[in-house]
């Protein structure tokens, strides 16, 4: 049993009276105020950061064979204590290879947990694709996702389609009610077609406002209907490049902070200089730090504790609401109340920050398994 003491607990939703937490075996035992244990002098103790959409990090890169292992180990430098490794749209053996190396890397159960598969393609719209390699896009089938996870299809976590594709409908039922979180992203959906995907099983976006066609008062279309239905949440980029700040606003005033979340979409420039890089086996240059692929965005550099950086100090969102963004409400999405969150029974899984929102410390499990020099 372990108690770290002197922190500002905040538990996913509000600030807390107590002052200490109590875990042992990974699991949150008691919130309380005993002075008994390590003292962290005043910070902030927080759920640690979900990220459910990223694709690469510090040269490494989810498509990449026995990368993703590494990813664990680097994620929880910048607080993130889940994370869901996503594909990019490629081969059925491309696929299924990137699944293998997630089962065989969440086998390792060190540094931050694996949630499981972000498939983010193929079954995307040609014309809002992005750089998604549009020979390979396929109709979102039920057979064609079965043989893209064959063997595999139980660490599929969440798949991004476009619901409007021959079979979009079928397969977002089949998903569903496996207890698949189902996303509409790079999609040109009408909103009828969009809020029917919502009542067979879509609960939230992928990258709102990109990859989507733009809000036209007339064709509300799949952004009308994101920002208005209350049975689906909202995710964002919050590296803002890819949407300004007055839209993250817009995303956030319309949603609220239990229906939008932050993801990074980063590629494996994230934490690293400027140069030349890939996303998959597509070459993305990087400048400034916004990565590109012939003029089009290419996944960001962002990592979450700057995305949180950016929402308070930047957008002016609450602190509150800005970490719940990044922790509760994106684990409650993918149905893991035991993650984003401190209170007795959760997972001992935590992040400490200083006054200016930078990591100090990340526990997983219980173990801290990064600690700032």
């Amino acid at each position: 049993m372990k108690t770290i003491t002197n922190v500002k607990i905040f538990d996913g939703v509000s600030f807390r009276e107590e002052s200490a937490v109590t875990f042992s075996d990974g699991v949150i035992l008691s919130l309380n105020n005993r002075a008994d244990g390590e003292n962290l002098h005043g910070l902030l103790l927080c759920p640690g950061f979900v990220d459910i959409h990223m694709h690469g990090i510090k040269g490494l890169d989810s498509m990449r064979a026995g990368d993703i292992a590494k990813m664990s180990q680097t994620e929880v430098q910048y607080g993130v204590t889940a994370y869901c490794p996503t594909s990019i749209t490629e081969t059925a053996e491309r696929t299924q290879s990137y699944l293998a190396d997630i089962r065989a890397a969440m086998a390792c159960n060190r540094g931050a947990r694996i949630l499981g598969a972000h498939l983010e393609g193929p079954f995307l719209a040609e014309s809002v694709r992005g750089i998604h390699d549009i020979n390979k896009l396929k109709d979102p089938k039920i057979s064609t996702f079965r043989d893209l996870t064959r063997g595999n299809e139980d660490l599929v976590m969440r798949v991004t389609l476009a619901p409007e594709r021959h079979g979009g409908m079928e397969l977002v039922k089949y998903l569903s009610d496996r207890g698949v979180c189902v996303s509409i992203g790079h999609s040109v959906a009408t909103s009828m077609e969009t809020s029917m995907a919502i009542g067979l099983g879509v609960t939230s976006s992928t990258h709102t406002f990109n990859g989507m066609e733009t809000l036209h008062h007339r064709k509300p279309g799949v952004l009308g209907v994101i920002l208005t239905d209350p049975n689906i949440c909202a995710e964002f980029i919050a590296d803002l490049v890819h949407i300004d700040p007055i839209v993250i606003r817009l995303i956030y005033q319309s949603k609220g902070p239990s229906s939008c979340f932050f993801c990074t979409d980063s590629m494996e420039a994230a934490g690293m200089p400027d140069g030349e890089y890939f996303l998959g086996r597509e070459h993305i240059l990087v400048e400034s730090g916004v990565a590109q692929k012939n003029g089009k965005l290419a996944g960001s550099t962002l990592t979450m504790d700057q995305g949180l950086r950016n929402l308070v100090f930047n957008v002016g969102i609450p602190l509150p609401h800005a970490i719940q963004m990044g922790t509760q409400t994106p684990a409650d999405l993918i149905r893991r109340t035991d993650l984003g969150r401190i209170r007795p029974g959760a997972k001992a899984d935590f992040v400490v920050l200083d006054q200016a929102l930078n990591v100090i410390a990340t526990f997983v499990r219980g173990i801290c398994e990064y600690r700032a020099d």
